[in-house]
């Protein structure tokens, strides 16, 4: 039987094939992206510290992520979880209990919250917010900065 290519025995290479499996990567990879990207506030500027250390990616499973940023106009902080704003922030304290409990079943971990404070919070409302997650029983406190 004859194939369809020049005659001359080489096989062709087909290119279609390749690039339906690169597209499909390339979808993969900005879906996963994207998902991690919208968990950055962009109202919040972290505090700068040279010492910072990268986040390790292992501990990263049984994080959550409680941004804090300072209002100006009303000089209070403003809390956000899940790109939920809490304007009573015992609220937060049923969240958390929750997310710990369903953590400890699946995972036998407690869960590990990371406070992404903004550099012009005042340390009473850190307080405030470490209070807050006290009460949801969380012991494992880490905060964020940045190292530039």
């Amino acid at each position: 039987m004859a194939s369809a290519g020049s005659g001359d025995g080489e096989p062709e290479f087909q290119i279609a094939p390749m690039i339906d499996v690169l597209l499909v990567l390339l979808v993969f990879f900005v879906a996963i992206t994207s998902a991690e990207v919208l968990k950055v506030d962009k109202n919040l500027t972290l505090p700068v510290s040279p010492n910072a250390k990268e986040r390790d990616p292992e501990m990263a499973k049984n994080e959550l992520a409680i941004n804090v940023r300072w209002d100006e106009a009303t000089n209070k902080g403003v809390l956000v979880v899940d790109d939920k704003i809490y304007d009573t922030w015992e609220d937060l304290v049923p969240y958390l209990e929750g997310r710990n409990e369903y953590n400890q079943k699946e995972r036998q971990q407690s869960i590990r919250v990371v406070v992404r404070g903004d550099k012009n919070l005042p340390a009473s409302e850190i307080q405030r917010i470490m209070n807050v997650i006290g009460m949801a029983g969380i012991a494992d406190i880490a905060f964020a900065s940045s190292n530039r």
